[in-house]
């Protein structure tokens, strides 16, 4: 204990010394840090067998979802989709900046919840031009739905996009536009390199948008990104490419609309989520994707969100047990009490339809509190 005290004795007048360069570091490069973030507890209850990310074992409940042909409810608890940020700026001849941002998600409700990065990136900007380096959302589908299902997100239901690494570019346009293309990382791999690695060409996303008299804003985007699973045995190769269009249009308070539609080809395989991916060399999976939803501030103390999405697989050659279609609806209640703190209910109905099978379907029932800083 002795040896510890002398210790932190010795260190004062090294941390002192620290400080104060800080301190006069900060005041020729004024250096911002601004935390963000929400802490949220959820109860989530499904009437049927639910299942996610496509696959039957996962019954996470809060996950992107499909309904299963069990009968079986389930209840579960989880604060895994809370979420911390940090905001960096430095002020300079050049703008620079970055971004870190983790949540807990882990897919089942563990209570041992482990850290997981969700955007990490820098920045560097000048006059019209920006270039941000690391993770962050894709380009493709950049709008988030209103759903309380946070790590949901109306993915599987028509909502594609995700977050991956790549770089960035962003330049501003007159009358409000942006260009946005990003060299990305095609997609992700439990372990070691893919057949989006073994291509050798990364990902290529690109967007239009602009915003009109501050209220609304459409978009246009595209993404192709090419696979080559056996180079060593025959060199075969096939691709992922789409393209859609995004909407936000807050007209007034009691109404505000936003949502997208988008068409591609083996955009599972690019980890862009839909039912019709895990194509192949001649066997390519084509989607429509489509969702929408309505927001309406009825009060400062209730806000009522109502929304609706499809994926639909127009696949031709669709095998017994294919998903052809999943189908989301639901309505979202949150009441905003005081401070950044809200409760929020929600209910929805998730269909799932597979070739020559009964369609499935389950009632999800939520009820999650939730603090924003």
């Amino acid at each position: 204990m002795k040896k510890l005290l002398i210790i932190l004795l010795a260190s004062l007048p090294v941390i002192a010394f620290s400080q104060e360069d800080t301190i006069q570091t900060e005041k020729k490069h004024k250096v911002e840090i601004k935390p963000y973030g929400f802490i949220k507890g959820d109860m989530t209850y499904a009437s049927h067998e639910v299942y996610s990310w496509g696959i039957p074992f996962n019954n996470y409940l809060s996950a992107p979802q499909f309904a299963g042909n069990s009968d079986d409810p389930a209840l579960g608890f989880t604060a895994q989709h809370t979420r911390f940020g940090l905001k960096i700026n430095k002020e300079g001849e050049y703008k620079i900046g970055g971004k870190i941002e983790l949540d807990f998600y882990g897919g089942a409700f563990d209570a041992n919840g482990k850290p997981r990065i969700r955007q990490a990136y820098v920045s560097i900007a000048k006059n019209d031009l920006e270039i941000r380096v690391g993770q962050q959302w894709d380009i493709f589908s950049p709008v988030n739905a209103s759903t309380n299902n946070t790590n949901g997100n109306m993915w599987y239901a028509g909502n594609r996009g995700f977050r991956r690494a790549q770089i960035q570019f962003r330049y501003k346009l007159p009358m409000n536009s942006l260009v946005q293309l990003a060299i990305c990382e095609p997609a992700k791999e439990v372990a070691g390199l893919g057949a989006d690695n073994l291509s050798a060409m990364p990902m290529i996303q690109g967007r239009l948008s602009t915003k009109l008299a501050d209220k609304y804003a459409i978009g246009a985007y595209f993404a192709y990104a090419k696979f080559n699973p056996t180079p060593a045995i025959d060199n075969t190769d096939f691709s992922a490419n789409g393209f859609g269009a995004d909407f936000n249009l807050n007209f007034d308070k009691l109404c505000a609309l936003k949502g997208e539609v988008n068409y591609g080809t083996n955009l599972n395989n690019a980890n862009l989520f839909n039912i019709a991916g895990s194509g192949a060399n001649n066997d390519d999976r084509d989607c429509l994707g489509v969702w929408f939803n309505s927001t309406s501030k009825i009060s400062e103390h209730f806000i009522f969100v109502v929304g609706a999405g499809m994926d639909k697989n127009q696949t031709d050659n669709l095998v017994a047990g294919d998903i052809e279609q999943n189908t989301v609806i639901y309505g979202n209640f949150i009441f905003p009490i005081e401070n950044g703190f809200s409760v929020a209910t929600e209910i929805q109905n998730i269909s799932t339809k597979r070739n020559g099978a009964d369609d499935n379907a389950a009632l999800i029932f939520n009820l999650a509190a939730k603090l924003t800083f």
